[in-house]
């Protein structure tokens, strides 16, 4: 009797434990949100650096909705909850990204604003660190309208200049981003962008 009794016994607990589980799993599942929401802003040397803070954030109610801001091209993608461990791989790698060129953006800062020395070493380092990450047309511009009366009176820094840009910028296309880039239009990105250098620094 003992031993029929234990087995009746463990058989309710058994049941109880399972519909225990059933029951948690079912809340669960109800109040799983019905969508969720990834903030994507394009990582470049134009955008500022709050959009590029939330670049790859991921939430069921954001609180920052794009436009954060005059000319703000950020968007909100918004994916179900089946995705949401895709998303949130994806998201470590666009956070990674956009922290990127945040260091590349102080490398080049430090890089001009070293140039008024005489360490052009330290120079070429911090711009070759940031050339690494990526490198821009539009920043050798600004750099030459910022510098322009130490290049104009420096004729030997135009040159050393030119020659370490031209460099970077065949180099900047071989970053992965370009590869399903056709190699005719690499080519000529490259081949204006190099005429471009020349004119900026002659």
């Amino acid at each position: 009797m003992d031993r029929r009794r234990d087995r009746s016994c463990a058989g309710v607990v058994g049941v109880s434990l399972t519909c225990t589980v059933y029951s948690k799993t079912a809340m669960a599942l109800f109040d799983r949100p019905d969508k969720y929401f990834q903030f994507y802003a394009q990582v470049h040397f134009l955008t500022c650096e709050t959009c590029l803070s939330h670049h790859g954030e991921i939430s069921e109610n954001p609180q920052h909705k794009p436009p954060l801001h005059p000319d703000c091209r950020c968007h909100l993608l918004e994916f179900p909850p089946t995705k949401l461990e895709y998303y949130q791989e994806q998201a470590e790698r666009m956070k990674f990204r956009a922290q990127q060129e945040l260091l590349r953006r102080k490398l080049w800062r430090e890089a001009v604003e070293s140039l008024n020395g005489s360490d052009f070493a330290r120079v070429e380092a911090l711009f070759r660190q940031a050339a690494q990450i990526e490198f821009y047309l539009e920043e050798v511009e600004q750099l030459c309208a910022e510098k322009r009366a130490l290049l104009e009176k420096d004729p030997e820094l135009r040159a050393r200049l030119q020659k370490l840009f031209i460099k970077f910028y065949r180099m900047k296309f071989s970053l992965d981003k370009y590869r399903p880039i056709p190699p005719k239009l690499i080519l000529a990105w490259e081949t204006q962008g190099i005429e471009r250098l020349k004119e900026l620094l002659p």
